[in-house]
């Protein structure tokens, strides 16, 4: 079974969401709604009983400060309308209207059908029949008493449950609208989220596929899917430097490889035809030749070693001054051969590394300035400690390296002096050996050069 879209668990995640809130914001609103009606309907009962007392004070006044029975009737009657049962008495305590009296059967119907109303709308609704007596003052003198029955403590009438039921079928309109409307603002906002991670998968399935020109267009939306972008973009970027360097590499082996092979296959057919004899010179060569080969194979093994973070680091205190001192004993005939001066001042600072692969950087950025100066020239090695790092600096007074061959200078196989070949320019990996080592211990290699000028090439380590 496939698991399910992230748009679409986005859109019911926003759903139900909204379903959730909208569902406790209405059961709270219908309460609060139920109970402000609840008062409602208690106030207006209180204000209509305050109303049949009035109207029965100043009506005894307009009928000359006396009980009219036609007048009281209609009282009672319109009353009865409204679900109050009036029973009016003088000061004497004589009853003058009931409306008990008047019609019983009518009041026993009233009264049961609102129980029978409120019962059915509300459950375990519990009410029943009440009375209030007020006492009727005109003048300050009591002029008779007025019972008012009703069902209570509160009541509903036809037009108020009319009223409820239509806010209800409100409210359950207004949660279905809603629940529309945050389904489709729930797809639409699963859309623009998952439209950039959509096309995020489009363009690294064709990455995958070798497309490495390929690029995210720059999203608007929430940062992190600007950062996915720039992920992606950096990615494919990175791989497509890296496919362009293997094939660089596999183009510079077999370039490399190919005068060696050529040489060998040419003098080695030689031999077999007859044409040359197999004598020592000419094996000597074919020797050579192999020598040379098994050297490039050895430092690429070095370098892809290195670059796949295999390289083992046997780390201990070095002190640079006294691993330099030994470099130079070991450079002085070379560079006196050459009429190149060498001066070595570096400080003694220690350091934890790999004593063999450092001297292999120095080595190397040695090698390659007495290789690239000129008799009469020189060569200097000088350090300098800043905060918690130091830097070995090699600067010659060399050839220099022109600007558009710098950005390239620590790649393998290249050279700078496109005359060079293996034998007289060395592997062309060098650089790209010593950048790999210096990395792997934390450090950093950089150059500085100028046509004509000489080089500068900077290896900064940590002192921790």
């Amino acid at each position: 079974m496939k698991p399910i879209r992230l748009k679409a668990r986005l859109s019911l995640a926003f759903f139900l969401v909204v379903a959730v809130m909208f569902a406790a914001i209405s059961f709270a609103a219908n309460g609060l709604l139920a109970n402000q009606f609840k008062n409602y309907a208690i106030n207006k009962q209180n204000q209509r009983i305050e109303t049949f007392v009035d109207v029965f004070a100043s009506r005894y006044v307009d009928w000359g400060n006396r009980w009219d029975p036609a007048g009281v009737e209609s009282i009672g009657v319109n009353a009865l309308s409204e679900g109050f049962l009036i029973r009016l008495k003088d000061q004497g305590g004589k009853t003058l209207w009931d409306a008990q009296v008047h019609n019983h059967g009518m009041c026993s119907l009233m009264l049961a059908n609102i129980a029978e109303r409120m019962q059915s709308q509300f459950d375990n609704f519990q009410g029943g029949y009440t009375e209030q007596t007020r006492e009727l003052i005109v003048a300050g003198e009591s002029i008779g008493w007025v019972d008012i029955g009703y069902y209570g403590p509160y009541s509903y009438s036809e037009v108020d449950l009319a009223f409820l039921k239509r806010l209800n079928q409100l409210l359950l309109l207004a949660a279905i609208l809603s629940m529309a409307i945050a389904a489709i603002l729930g797809l639409l906002i699963a859309r623009q989220l998952t439209g950039p991670i959509t096309r995020a998968i489009q363009t690294t399935r064709r990455i995958a596929s070798g497309h490495y020109t390929d690029r995210l267009a720059a999203e608007k939306g929430p940062r992190e899917l600007s950062d996915l972008t720039e992920s992606i973009n950096s990615l494919a970027e990175s791989l497509g430097r890296q496919e362009t360097m293997r094939k660089q590499l596999t183009n510079d082996v077999a370039h490399e490889l190919r005068t060696p092979l050529a040489v060998l296959q040419s003098h080695l057919e030689a031999m077999i035809d007859g044409t040359w004899q197999a004598d020592q010179k000419r094996l000597e060569s074919c020797h050579g030749e192999v020598v040379r080969i098994s050297s490039l194979v050895k430092d690429l093994e070095k370098l892809t070693q290195i670059e796949q973070g295999n390289l083992s680091l046997q780390k201990e205190a070095v002190d640079l001054q006294a691993l330099m001192q030994r470099i130079d004993l070991n450079f002085q005939r070379d560079f006196a051969s050459k009429n190149v001066q060498l001066n070595i001042q570096v400080d003694p600072v220690v350091i934890q590394g790999d004593t063999d692969k450092l001297s292999q950087v120095f080595i190397n950025l040695l090698a390659n300035a007495l290789k690239y100066t000129n008799p009469g020239g020189s060569v200097r090695v000088f350090s300098h400690v800043t905060g918690n790092q130091v830097t070995v600096s090699v600067a010659d007074t060399g050839n220099g390296i022109a600007p558009e061959d710098l950005v390239q200078i620590f790649e393998r196989f290249y050279r700078a002096d496109k005359s060079r070949t293996r034998e007289t320019g060395g592997s062309g990996i060098g650089l790209a050996i010593v950048k790999s080592i210096v990395e792997a211990h934390g450090g950093l290699v950089t150059v500085e050069s100028q046509p004509g000028q000489g080089s500068v090439f900077q290896v900064t380590l940590p002192l921790d």
